[in-house]
């Protein structure tokens, strides 16, 4: 998937790196909670997952009518991202070494 590049300018761009932003700040919160901390490393990758997707669907879910578009809309469109977003993080990542 070739998406055009980030522009800070563009109000899709700039919005989108303040969800990213807020999410890793949300982590960095969520590192300091002890119940967080005494689970070992996977677990902790997947209650992270698990709260964020959840999350992340129903408040997309509470942003639609069902009647002009459905869940499974709202599902592809998600699935339709995620491999992006695996391309813009390997690009920071990239771009940090």
């Amino acid at each position: 998937m070739q998406q055009k590049p980030f522009d800070p300018g563009e109000p899709f761009d700039a919005m989108a790196e303040s969800f990213r932003i807020q999410m890793a700040n949300m982590a960095l919160t969520a590192s300091e909670a002890a119940i967080y901390r005494d689970l070992d490393g996977i677990r902790q990758i997947e209650c992270f997952v698990a709260g964020v997707l959840t999350g992340l669907v129903g408040v997309c879910f509470s942003q639609i009518e069902p009647t002009k578009i459905g869940r499974d809309e709202i599902m592809r469109v998600i699935e339709h991202y995620l491999p992006h977003a695996r391309e813009q993080v390997e690009i920071m990542l990239d771009a940090k070494h």
